[in-house]
């Protein structure tokens, strides 16, 4: 037998075990209710610009069947525009943000989550409107927030999250089927919640590790031990 044949098996006595699951929230339609906000914001930089394909709820949800700027440029949108119309969209997200609710029961539960599991939020949104509405909403225990001014890609934002948790199973915990491409893509875990922009069955082509209906049983779920 090889010397290092002998080794292998010496080396996992060593190797540190899992640590648990750390937790990777998307924001909008996960913790937000903020989906008609969205909308008007979206809509208005959208005609602004004379780009009047996204003009009902159907057509922008479609645009989060995969990543938003990929899906935006297969329907006509020049790649060369994408950063204007980014420029455009803060301020008006930004805007509206007071009047953005979180969805009933999900302060308490990402609070308690984060006092078991580290907990991140990656997000489209605004990095510093997202800490607003933690902080005015008491949501507590929150490692991180990375917002799109930070990185635009979701992908590249959860690969960052997992190299912090190195010994931590990475879940993330999305609503629309695009995040749960995205997650797979950047090897996570995806959940799918139920009460955000996409419906079940939209969300289940995106093939999630589990789908949840309310956030009492997203809390079970990561506070059950069956997570890994």
């Amino acid at each position: 037998m090889s010397p290092l044949r002998l080794l292998k098996p010496v080396a996992q006595l060593f190797r540190r075990p899992k640590e648990g699951p750390v937790l990777l929230f998307d924001f909008d339609g996960v913790v937000a209710d903020s989906l008609d906000a969205y909308f008007d914001a979206f809509t208005g930089v959208c005609t602004e610009m004379g780009f009047d394909r996204i003009s009902s709820m159907e057509s922008l949800l479609a645009l989060f069947d995969g990543n938003v700027f990929v899906q935006l440029v297969r329907i006509g949108f020049p790649v060369s525009r994408l950063r204007e119309m980014a420029v455009r969209f803060a301020p008006r997200i930004r805007a509206v943000a007071e009047s953005v609710s979180p969805f009933p029961g999900m302060p308490e539960t990402m609070s308690r989550l984060a006092a078991r599991h580290p907990l991140y939020i990656i997000t489209s949104n605004d990095t510093a409107v997202v800490r607003g509405f933690l902080e005015r909403y008491g949501v507590t225990g929150v490692r991180d927030v990375i917002g799109s001014d930070i990185e635009p890609s979701k992908v590249k934002k959860i690969r960052a999250a997992r190299k912090r948790e190195p010994r931590r199973t990475p879940y993330y915990i999305g609503d629309t089927r695009g995040d749960m491409t995205e997650a797979r893509r950047a090897r996570a875990l995806p959940v799918a919640v139920t009460w955000g922009w996409h419906a079940e069955p939209r969300l289940l082509l995106g093939k999630p590790w589990r789908a949840v209906h309310t956030p009492e049983e997203l809390e079970q779920l990561f506070l059950s031990g069956e997570t890994r």
